[in-house]
Formats: structure tokens, C-alpha cells, sequence
């Protein structure tokens, strides 16, 4: 895709808003990706939306494949850690944090997610076992979203908050895997009252997390 010959100069690029035309390509690449998939994906309607050249987008990005890597990078990555690691940073009681901030999701769920599902769930299905270059940047954002929960429910353990009789990592994993699967029902089905009430059961299970001898004893019912 790179083209030497439309590149922009990097004296007018600068002399304009370096920062604000990548943003503004990223927004943009984002949103086609969400829509389209990566290889359904068209860098002339990215142009197009953004009403930039070729050359500004070749100035920060010498292809389609770059374009996505920071795509995965910064957009996706910064919906996990401001979305969901954010909030858990410090909290004494990430059980409860992780119910507020599911439940203000859910809340939140717009016609465009309930169509399209998770971005990152996306790309992983579509890339993860066809390029390797991209299979392993999605992971490290998963990672980092499991180990980020593992982390707080971890932290909670020791400061008696969360029940200290369950493993912090798989717990972390289970739950990421869980709301995943929760948007890939809701990108297939469309149908909200069923991915309401499938939520439902997810915070039911969360507060099982906490330690309390009701709990206990539904667990072993």
C-alpha cells in the first residue's frame, strides 16, 4: 500500500497538526475496522471520512497493516485499561468496582455495539489464526485485561474484600471470557433482552465473589 509518491512533505505535515491528523485517521480506522472487519476494511473511505490524502496518511502510518497495529495499540487497548483496568486501579473492593462498571456498561449498550460486538473480539476471530503479526498484539491485550482483574481480585484477597478460596487468575479469565461471549450473543442475535438477562446471570456470579457466608453456602449447595 505504501506510496513513496504521495507521501507529504514532513515540513507541511508539521506545519500543520501532526497529533490531531493521527487521531483523527486512528478515530476513523477504528470505526471502518469495527464495521467492516480488518479485511473488509478500505483506506479510501478512511481518506474519505477524514478528508485527508494519502500522504498524511502515509506520513504516520506506511500501511494499511501499521494503521491497524495502532488501531489494536491505542484504541482498543485504551477501551480495556480506561474501561475496565481504570477503575480497579487502587479499589479495596474490586468485586463491587467490577459490578459498577458492568453494570454501567450494559447500561450503556448502544444499537451500533449490540450490532457489531466487541472491536477486540472482532479482530481476534478474524486475524489471530491467519496473521501472526496480528495474533500477538490482540493477546497482549487480553492479557493485560486478565491480568488486570487477576490483579485486583488478588489485592482483594488480601485485604479480605473478595473470597480467598477461588484463584484470582482463572476467576480474571473466566470473567473476561464470559463478557466476551456476551457480546459475540449480541452481535449474532441482536436481541437485548437476551443479552440482559445473560448479563444478569454474570453479575450474579461476581457477587459470589465476595466473602460472605451466604456465598459460602451456595457454593457448596
Amino acid at each position: 500500500m505504501h506510496d513513496a509518491g504521495v507521501r507529504a512533505s514532513p515540513t507541511l505535515e508539521r506545519t500543520k497538526d501532526p497529533d490531531a491528523t493521527r487521531a483523527r485517521l486512528l478515530e476513523c480506522a477504528f470505526q471502518e475496522i469495527y464495521e467492516h472487519g480488518y479485511g473488509g476494511s478500505s483506506v479510501a473511505r478512511i481518506l474519505s471520512k477524514t478528508g485527508l490524502t494519502k500522504g498524511a496518511l502515509y506520513y504516520h502510518f506506511d500501511s494499511k497493516a501499521a494503521l491497524a497495529h495502532a488501531v489494536i495499540a491505542e484504541v482498543i487497548r485504551g477501551w480495556v485499561v480506561d474501561g475496565w483496568l481504570a477503575p480497579l486501579d487502587g479499589s479495596h473492593d474490586p468485586v463491587s468496582t467490577l459490578i459498577e462498571t458492568y453494570r454501567a456498561m450494559m447500561g450503556s449498550l448502544s444499537e451500533e455495539q449490540l450490532a457489531y460486538g466487541c472491536p477486540l473480539n472482532n479482530l481476534t476471530q478474524e486475524l489471530a489464526n491467519e496473521d501472526e503479526g496480528f495474533r500477538e498484539p490482540l493477546l497482549e491485550v487480553f492479557d493485560l485485561w486478565r491480568r488486570g482483574i487477576a490483579a485486583a481480585l488478588e489485592r482483594g484477597q488480601a485485604l479480605g474484600t473478595v473470597r480467598a478460596d477461588i484463584s484470582p487468575n482463572a476467576t480474571g479469565t473466566f470473567i473476561v471470557a464470559t463478557i466476551e461471549g456476551l457480546f459475540g450473543t449480541a452481535k449474532s442475535t441482536r436481541d437485548r433482552e437476551l443479552v440482559m438477562a445473560a448479563a444478569a446471570v454474570l453479575l450474579q456470579f461476581l457477587e459470589t465473589l465476595k466473602p460472605t457466608a451466604t456465598n459460602r453456602a451456595s457454593l457448596n449447595t
